[in-house]
């Protein structure tokens, strides 16, 4: 396993810097051990979203060095769930800004932007949301206050955003006619640290979702924005 070397975690503690940590930590994994943990997050995931019966799930598609989500995009779609994954494409190459959905599809599939995979299919807008029962998404680190640290494209944070959800210790949605659907982190054990940088805008997550198990996370107003 690697040495767990971090930043000291306080607010000086950029974003980037962690960002460029966990990068690197997670390409110098050997092809066994990225094996090993992808086993386990699908088996694991598998697991953890049938004992919450969810009906609708939004589960972001991996590319390769993130935790691998396509097999249980499948595992799934093949028990009866509906899984809605993210599109950033228009289909022809070309980048869209606003967060879009479409429903998985293990057999219609193509490439998206930096080489992450998404649904051929009909594109949903961002209100299709607010359909789910739980939400997965990609993340390098998360602390145990639920901050989350993430690729640096925002996205995440604006498809929650527009959804209803709100920061700032109210995380969940906020209007009364969603649902309040939980969010889950995809991370390993090593990447659940004690405190993140973040900002005020940052959306907080509910859980680490790890190889081994659900880690659940306190959504604590304690923890200070980053400046």
């Amino acid at each position: 396993m690697l040495p767990i070397l971090m930043p000291d975690g306080r607010p000086g503690s950029s974003k980037a810097t962690w960002r460029d940590l966990g990068r690197a930590r997670r390409a110098a994994l050997s092809d066994r051990e990225q094996d090993r943990r992808d086993r386990g997050w699908e088996r694991t995931g598998f697991r953890e979203v049938r004992r919450t019966g969810a009906g609708t799930v939004a589960l972001y598609l991996s590319r390769p060095g993130e935790p691998a989500t396509v097999g249980l995009a499948a595992r799934l779609a093949g028990a009866g769930l509906t899984v809605l994954a993210p599109v950033l494409t228009d289909g022809a190459g070309h980048g869209i800004h606003d967060p879009a959905w479409a429903r998985f599809d293990a057999d219609r599939l193509r490439d998206g932007l930096w080489g992450i995979p998404e649904p051929d299919g009909p594109v949903l807008g961002p209100d299709a949301l607010i359909r789910a029962d739980l939400v997965i998404c990609s993340a390098i680190w998360v602390d145990r206050n639920g901050h989350r640290v993430g690729t640096g494209g925002g996205w995440y944070d604006r498809a929650l955003a527009g959804s209803g959800y709100r920061s700032g210790g109210g995380h969940r949605l906020d209007s009364g006619r969603h649902p309040v659907a939980p969010v889950w982190a995809m991370v390993d054990e090593s990447e659940v640290v004690p405190a993140l940088p973040h900002d005020r805008w940052d959306i907080r997550v509910d859980a680490a979702l790890t190889p081994s198990g659900l880690l659940p996370l306190a959504v604590s107003e304690a923890a200070t924005p980053a400046e």
